[in-house]
């Protein structure tokens, strides 16, 4: 793969980003390429009449994303997401895995999403149905991709890995809609009450209402366990 990039600030954040060994880097001084090795070229404008493949690099995040994209001719690529305290990501192919990470905040995996959208295209997302709170709230964050998110049964979909339970969960068939109308169950809300007995080591069990608003994506367990302990600080 050659690099024409003239910006070395940029030049060294894209190798540094660049973990895959597979994938072989050469920096390119000048146009055109002789180099018949160079398949892709990665330019920070598009070059005219330039028949290698070009890639001009926005998050640098899923550049290698990108490359493999380009190099494997696959663009019907699946979201999986194994949501949780830590949130598993699995992009495939019909064919092979093209890319998989964790993350702890909504944020940063709505941020990935996002951009793999936009600079390559997702034929589906597909979210796994355990942890209701962060699942309604991953839901809520892609809310604009509403038309191509599907729900997925979880269930033994991975040993402890999220991004193992990420990939199944991409692979298979989203047998569920998107529920615009979600409401709690009983026993969700149940589960919610019970959690918050165990991450506040029993010093506190949230009420039914709060439970609710946790599970609809309103408010976090942090910030409810937050405001029930500042109650209790304020008897």
């Amino acid at each position: 793969m050659g690099l024409f990039i003239n910006d070395f600030a940029l030049l060294n954040k894209i190798t540094n980003n660049i973990k895959d060994k597979n994938i072989k880097l050469k920096h390119i001084k000048k146009l055109p390429v002789r180099d018949k090795e160079i398949n892709i070229l990665v330019s920070q404008k598009r070059i005219k009449n330039c028949t290698i493949p070009q890639i001009q690099p926005g998050n640098l995040d899923i550049l290698e994303l990108r490359i493999r994209c380009e190099n494997y001719k696959c663009f019907n690529l699946v979201a999986g997401i194994d949501p949780g305290g830590m949130i598993g990501l699995s992009i495939i192919d019909t064919k092979r895995i093209m890319f998989i990470n964790n993350y702890k905040k909504i944020v940063d995996l709505t941020k990935i999403v996002k951009s793999i959208n936009e600079e390559i295209g997702l034929k589906s997302i597909k979210i796994g149905l355990g942890s209701p709170p962060e699942r309604t709230r991953i839901i809520d964050a892609l809310k604009e991709y509403s038309s191509i998110i599907q729900l997925v049964n979880e269930e033994k979909s991975g040993s402890g890995s999220h991004t193992i339970a990420a990939t199944n969960i991409a692979l298979r068939k989203g047998h569920k809609t998107l529920q615009k109308n979600y409401k709690p169950k009983n026993g969700e809300i149940a589960w919610i009450q019970k959690e918050s007995r165990r991450l506040s080591k029993g010093l506190i069990t949230i009420n039914k209402e709060a439970a609710y608003n946790i599970l609809t994506g309103e408010k976090t367990m942090e910030e409810s366990l937050k405001k029930y302990t500042l109650n209790m600080k304020s008897k």
